[in-house]
């Protein structure tokens, strides 16, 4: 055996050895270029996340009354310095209905009445205001105010519960005299089965479930 013929085999191993270590450095290089570029990204997603966050808490369209609403709207626990005081749905409909019973009373004996207080001992009736409220609040509050929404609101949605009052609640409750009449009252979602709510005859009267 020559010299040579000794040593090709460990040069060959040798050089074996330096192009895997090239090919290992060569795909860490690789992975090092992706793993900064992913982070850039999502630097840039991050920076953008925050912007909007930024952007909504700041949005000054957000709890805007539209500008045909002419009287100051009621507050709602969506409104965004009611936010933190943990209101909930029901704060903004009896809300609603304070500034309805304010705003859309009509002549006597019309079909415009102001919503009875005992309005939540009425199941049907509870139910309907929820969705008129809310419905006027898209039409006439932020960013989903429309003018067509709000007057389409007058023209359809509130004459329509204007004409059902009467199905839902006793002929006296609407003179302020509360009768059970129609669905049983019962606790909803938001109150608990010790809440107390006035009648509007001077009395109270406790949910039952």
């Amino acid at each position: 055996m020559t010299d040579d013929e000794g040593i090709t085999p460990a040069r060959f191993r040798q050089s074996d050895t330096d192009r895997t270590l090239r090919d290992l450095q060569a795909q860490v290089n690789t992975l090092t270029d992706v793993v900064s570029s992913l982070s850039t990204r999502l630097n840039a997603l991050d920076n953008r996340l925050e912007a909007l966050e930024n952007t909504e808490d700041n949005d000054p369209v957000e709890d805007q009354p539209a500008p045909w609403v002419l009287y100051t709207p009621p507050a709602a626990a969506e409104d965004r310095q009611h936010r933190d005081e943990e209101h909930s749905p029901l704060w903004t409909v009896e809300n609603f209905v304070a500034w309805h019973n304010t705003t859309y009373v009509g002549i006597p004996g019309g079909s415009s009445r102001p919503i009875p207080p005992c309005w939540r001992h009425h199941p049907g009736l509870a139910m309907e205001i929820a969705t008129l409220a809310y419905t006027w609040r898209r039409a006439n509050i932020g960013a989903t105010a429309n003018v067509r929404d709000a007057q389409y609101w007058h023209h359809q949605w509130r004459p329509g519960f204007a004409a059902r009052l009467t199905n839902w609640v006793h002929a006296h409750c609407l003179d302020g005299r509360h009768r059970d009449s129609g669905a049983p009252a019962r606790t909803d979602r938001f109150s608990t089965e010790t809440d107390t709510i006035s009648t509007g005859d001077n009395e109270t009267q406790q949910y039952n479930v």
